[in-house]
């Protein structure tokens, strides 16, 4: 049981917040600007107001006439008389004078005395906020307030305009964000579906194309890519189960077969004799054949190999002369000089001796049989060529598999179980090299093996050592 919210769910909970929080981001901008705005304007009003005020005392045309109190507190006792129903308050202050204001609630500004002149400042009056300033002229002092609660009334609306488009975008932003992530998490909610079925046990289920072609195609092709994998090692597994099975299987039976022949009564001593041949015959060989599969089995493991320096050309050398007893064959090496290798001299001695048993199997007597050691700049490259029978095209694609024989009809007596090749690719592939083979039916078979080379600074060069043809 799953527990917790869905991705597609946290997706569209991310996806909405981030979107409404974008847009009250710069829904917020805006109300800062516009708060800002506001209070500049007050701000201006309010000192306009106050040397509004202050100027109205002032003699309009005779300079000579200003000094007069008289007419200045008439003027500016008019002034206040016509800014009596402005919704401003109002007020003079003079030292040793009369004050005035444009009415009873302006009075109260007659004891405000903490605005220095050019300044503004916000100031709550029977339970409303007005922004005052104060300007000076001569010893007198002239207040103005101005209303702000038209101006907040203003910004009020707009921030709750601003909450109430948030609230609205963001069921849409939610709704959106919902159908994408549905849209794009579909090919998850499938792959997970057809795993299921590969848990079940079908590995032909693959996850399918995605046409998104984002990071989820790109699990999607590991995956199949890895099933692919998968169900060519779980088939090889049970073609190796099978067949190891009946190569175990048929000397086991031939041995039996012989063996309850010979406790036949009245058998004559010489068929005694051959039954119990045949049976040892049939053991040796499945213990051959057991001996194959431990190898392979050691090759594959994750036991550090052993690393030594190996003389390819040397051993390639020791190898031939070996095996010139496996047949009447025209035989030539050609080694290249420094063919230095490192790993494991017995391992890659077998695969030497693999081919070249190989190559006497596929061969006639006279026939050639040719092993060429080549030391290139980071490789070294070893060639045996037969001018056999050559192989099946059709074969090389599985040639280095398990229990594959060259020749179909070739009986196991003269084939061998088809693990030779095998064990090749095992230790050339545990010491990072590769192995291939070409062949042509008719035009013999040359199999090629490339090993890394081994750097040996310091050593002087050595002379290219070429056997000739010879006949064993």
């Amino acid at each position: 049981m799953r527990g917790g919210l869905a991705i597609r769910t946290r997706l569209a909970i991310v996806s909405a917040t981030l979107a409404v929080g974008v847009l009250a981001a710069g829904l917020l901008t805006v109300y800062l600007i516009d708060r800002r705005q506001v209070d500049q304007s007050l701000a201006a009003d309010a000192r306009t107001a106050a040397r509004d005020l202050a100027g109205s005392g002032q003699r309009r045309g005779d300079p000579a006439d200003e000094t007069r109190t008289e007419t200045d507190g008439e003027r500016v006792t008019t002034y206040l008389q016509a800014r009596g129903g402005s919704g401003q308050l109002l007020a003079s202050v003079v030292p040793g004078g009369p004050n005035r204001a444009n009415s009873r609630l302006a009075r109260r500004l007659w004891l405000r005395t903490d605005v220095p002149p050019g300044h503004v400042k916000r100031v709550e009056i029977d339970g409303e906020e007005y922004v005052l300033s104060a300007a000076r002229r001569g010893p007198a002092r002239f207040l103005a307030a101005v209303p702000a609660a038209e101006a907040e009334a203003g910004v009020r609306t707009l921030l709750d305009a601003m909450l109430i488009v948030c609230l609205v975008g963001l069921v849409p932003a939610t709704a959106a964000a919902w159908l994408a992530a549905s849209r794009a998490l579909a090919p998850l909610s499938r792959i997970a579906q057809r795993a299921s079925r590969v848990t079940a046990g079908d590995l032909s289920v693959r996850m399918g194309t995605v046409r998104s072609h984002d990071e989820i195609a790109d699990v999607a092709n590991a995956i199949d890519a890895m099933l692919d994998r998968l169900e060519g090692a779980f088939a090889a597994q049970r073609r190796f189960v099978h067949d190891a099975s009946h190569e175990l299987r048929t000397p086991l039976t031939i041995a039996r077969g012989h063996l309850e022949t010979a406790l036949v009564p009245g058998r004559e001593p010489a068929e005694l004799d051959a039954a119990v041949r045949v049976a040892i015959a049939e053991l040796d060989r499945m213990g051959r054949l057991v001996e194959s599969l431990l190898r392979l089995a050691r090759t594959g493991a994750d036991d550090a190999p052993v690393r030594e320096p190996v003389d390819v050309g040397e051993l390639a050398h020791r190898v031939v002369e070996r095996s010139k007893v496996l047949g009447d064959r025209t035989w030539s090496v050609d080694a290249a000089p420094d063919a230095i290798v490192e790993g494991d001299g017995g391992a890659i001695e077998q695969v030497l001796l693999n081919l070249v048993s190989n190559a006497v199997r596929h061969t006639a007597a006279g026939q050639a049989i040719e092993v060429r050691i080549d030391a290139a700049a980071g490789s070294v490259t070893v060639e045996v060529a037969d001018s056999g029978e050559g192989i099946d095209p059709a074969l090389l694609p599985t040639l280095f598999d398990r229990f594959t024989r060259a020749d179909a009809a070739r009986g196991r007596d003269t084939g061998g179980a088809g693990l030779g090749l095998a064990i090749c690719r095992a230790i050339v592939e545990a010491h990072g090299g590769t192995i291939a083979a070409a062949s042509a039916p008719g035009r013999g078979a040359t199999f090629t093996v490339e090993l890394p080379r081994m750097a040996l600074p310091g050593r002087a060069p050595s002379m290219r050592v070429i056997s000739p043809p010879a006949h064993a």
